[in-house]
């Protein structure tokens, strides 16, 4: 529940008009998901604006409105009209004022790679760890999906009811002074960068721009919090060591490591977890090397919150596979890798490497979509990427974008033959290819940006099994 006085307290609005309550529900932003008594703040985006909607809102049961700009009040009922300078700043401010009012201990990952996976890792951990002698189960709040924006974060601070004792946040960026402000929101207890790469090039410019914003974490958490630094990633590292208070380190030599990894093909990855003195083996349901080091961040984690060993190995080993996140299965007697939930050159890397491993003397077939925002290096990049298919010795290349003939010409200039590299016209073409040129005991892997639905190849390939 929300009191006017509240919300003032947190946005500094000024009321524009009194309606009857001064006690208010949820804050919404949709004017589709409001019910009776809700607050709904009026955010306008780049093909909407949340203002065109108080009248629906009200229409739904709306009693707060928060806005940036005077409405027509002809239709808006009895509710109560706040005045804001930004609608998506006091959006922010209110997530805010709700982390210090709970005052649950908060937890942000961000990073180029891994940061959901990393964050469902943390969340489950906790879930079955006691923390100061006292159960967290059932009071572990997480970021659902990748709500992890302006506006994600802080719907996902806003469901916290009173109960919770620690939040698990993803921070995400697409452009600089997010990471700042997201951190100012969440105000983390413990921080974690997973990795820096080349992402979002055409909003952060440079592999140092997208360093830079990630640091951010770092430089806005307050000093008396934790920093988790990735030893294995050198711009993690570096921004690590820049970090004034208490830190926690992971990777090949830090005081967190994943030691002995043991490939356990559609079963996942077995290695053994050190920390503090302690072992512990785990048999993680997912693949991949990158899976493993997306492991040990989240031990490392949990652990510099309190989580013991066990509670890190019950937690890590009841993670399932997520939908195309290196989702391994098998159809037909063909191996399938979909990993086509998003894509930039440090991911297409780890992927490329985990189809050599599990398709270890096996057909290797490689189905690949353009890496957006790449910016300036976009077509750098993809000719990079066709030579690193080369050099994995990747059987065949199929390939999809508007990119798809750099990549070729970075396959053959690397030695792979014009027979092994196929561009396709469109997501049911390549699947036709494939389907007439494919085996059985061959492995397939599917990946590409968001924006490119490499799925979609997939889906179309099991159609035509039918």
């Amino acid at each position: 529940m929300w009191s006017r006085e509240d919300i003032l307290l947190a946005t500094d609005g000024k009321i524009l008009r009194e309606g009857k309550g001064v006690v208010f529900g949820d804050i919404v932003t949709g004017s589709g998901g409001v019910v009776k008594g809700s607050v709904f703040v009026a955010l306008k985006g780049e093909r909407f604006d949340g203002h065109d909607f108080l009248r629906d809102a009200v229409r739904r049961g709306a009693a707060c409105l928060v806005v940036h700009k005077r409405p027509d009040f002809t239709h808006l009922k009895s509710a109560t009209v706040i005045r804001v300078r930004d609608t998506l700043r006091a959006l922010g401010n209110l997530a805010h004022y709700r982390r210090q009012l709970i005052a649950p201990k908060v937890l942000a990952i961000t990073g180029s790679n891994g940061k959901t996976t990393t964050k469902e890792m943390v969340a489950a951990i906790l879930e079955r760890a006691s923390i100061e002698g006292k159960s967290l189960r059932g009071k572990v709040l997480k970021t659902e999906g990748n709500f992890n924006n302006l506006v994600g974060l802080p719907l996902t601070l806003l469901r916290l009811q009173g109960k919770e004792r620690v939040a698990v946040l993803e921070l995400g960026t697409s452009r600089p002074g997010e990471i700042r402000r997201l951190t100012k929101i969440a105000d983390p207890d413990i921080g974690l960068i997973t990795s820096v790469a080349p992402a979002h090039l055409a909003g952060l410019s440079s592999l140092a721009g997208v360093a830079r914003e990630k640091g951010e974490l770092f430089r806005s958490m307050n000093p008396g919090g934790l920093a988790v630094v990735n030893l294995d990633d050198p711009w993690a590292r570096r921004l690590g060591e820049g970090f004034k208070g208490a830190k926690i380190t992971y990777g090949k030599r830090g005081e967190v490591r994943g030691e002995s990894r043991k490939f356990l093909g559609v079963r996942g990855t077995e290695f053994t977890l050190r920390a503090g003195g302690e072992r512990q083996l785990i048999r993680l349901r997912l693949s991949g090397e990158h899976n493993v080091a997306n492991a040990v961040g989240a031990a490392a984690m949990a652990y510099g919150l309190g989580a013991d060993l066990n509670a890190v190995r019950r937690g890590l080993e009841a993670v399932k596979p997520f939908p195309m996140r290196m989702a391994l299965e098998r159809w037909r007697g063909i191996g399938i890798i979909n990993d086509s939930y998003n894509a930039n050159p440090a991911s297409m890397e780890a992927a490329l490497k985990t189809l050599v491993e599990i398709g270890a003397g096996k057909e290797k077939i490689a189905i690949l979509g353009d890496m957006l925002e790449l910016g300036r290096e976009s077509g750098r990049s993809h000719l990079k990427l066709g030579k690193r298919v080369a050099r994995y010795r990747i059987d065949r290349l199929y390939l999809l974008g508007e990119q798809a003939q750099q990549v070729k010409e970075g396959a053959l200039l690397a030695g792979m033959k014009e027979e092994q590299v196929i561009v396709g016209k469109n997501h049911r073409d390549i699947a036709k290819m494939v389907r007439s040129r494919t085996k059985r005991g061959a492995w397939l892997l599917f990946k590409g940006s968001r924006g490119m639905k490499m799925e979609m190849v997939l889906e179309a390939l099991k159609e035509m099994g039918e």
